[in-house]
């Protein structure tokens, strides 16, 4: 699911096609088949990782097993808490607390992805100055490093070299730092989200009492007061079922109960591994500084 081998056809046919519209314009020149081929063979190595990871992505999303599975302990602790009596409120609250763990975890990796790019352009001495100090630190390396193949790679895919470089740089940083920089900043997104979760909730609670409304106000409320931090929507949660849920405050204070232990166990999952594995590939630090550097590559 989300890739074809076809594509990879399909690519090749895109590319042929251009270098075939370029070579019908006023040009002096010819390409041989050899320059059509490296060419392709460049474009793919190019974008395999980002295709690997999209593809990743949406696999995960869409792959009926892999979502069942990801499901299963979810659906069981709900039918465990009907087989033991508990409340509308309880469950519906569980139910929501699962349907936010995922866009809670996101945000939080979001979050601290682009904290830890700041701090790295502060810190990082390769990475905290323009293009010019970059590309300074990058000739020092091939200079103390002596890889003639890599300096002719340099010279002839500097885009590559410079993405290659600054991946690099930004795995050292976090390895190194990972205990002392990248966890803690983690954990404080985490408690920051703990917290605004529980004020949207208060205030929901608020909302509804004030205004002598029912369950599907209360939800709307919170989710409106969180989508400046979660992609999430009302819609997120319309199949929830949740008609005899009118307890509010006893709402509000299981949610409160809840979310720690939600937290909890997004925080166990974090590791050095786990970073640029769940977080989005757009997000990650050393995309957002390619972004940055490699503008005018």
């Amino acid at each position: 699911m989300g890739y074809n081998i076809s594509y990879i056809q399909q690519l090749t046919e895109y590319i042929k096609r251009r270098v075939t519209e370029h070579q019908e314009g006023p040009v002096n020149y010819e390409f041989k088949k050899k320059f059509f081929m490296d060419l392709v063979l460049s474009i793919c190595k190019r974008a395999n990782k980002m295709i690997t990871d999209q593809h990743r992505l949406f696999r995960d999303a869409n792959d009926p097993k892999i979502y069942v599975e990801k499901k299963r302990e979810e659906y069981y602790r709900i039918f465990q808490k009907y087989c033991h009596g508990a409340t509308s409120a309880a469950i519906f609250c569980e139910i929501i607390c699962q349907k936010l763990k995922e866009p809670i975890e996101q945000s939080v990796y979001k979050k601290t992805a682009r904290d830890l790019t700041d701090e790295i352009m502060k810190n990082c001495e390769s990475l905290n100055g323009n293009r010019s100090n970059l590309e300074k630190h990058i000739l020092k390396t091939l200079a103390e490093e002596e890889d003639f193949n890599k300096y002719m790679n340099y010279i002839h895919n500097p885009r590559d070299h410079f993405k290659s470089f600054i991946r690099d740089e930004v795995s050292r940083y976090i390895t190194d730092k990972f205990s002392v920089s990248v966890l803690p900043k983690m954990k404080e997104n985490i408690e920051l989200m703990q917290q605004k979760i529980m004020k949207a909730a208060h205030e929901s609670t608020e909302h509804v009492q004030v205004n002598s409304g029912d369950v599907d106000l209360w939800l709307k409320s919170f989710t409106q007061k969180l989508s400046d931090e979660l992609i999430l929507s009302e819609k997120d949660l319309s199949g929830v079922k949740h008609d005899d849920v009118d307890d509010f405050n006893l709402l509000e204070d299981v949610t409160r109960h809840k979310f720690p232990a939600i937290m909890t166990d997004i925080s166990s999952n974090f590791s050095k591994k786990t970073f640029p594995v769940k977080l989005d590939y757009k997000f990650r630090p050393d995309e957002l500084l390619i972004d940055h550097f490699c503008q005018c590559c």
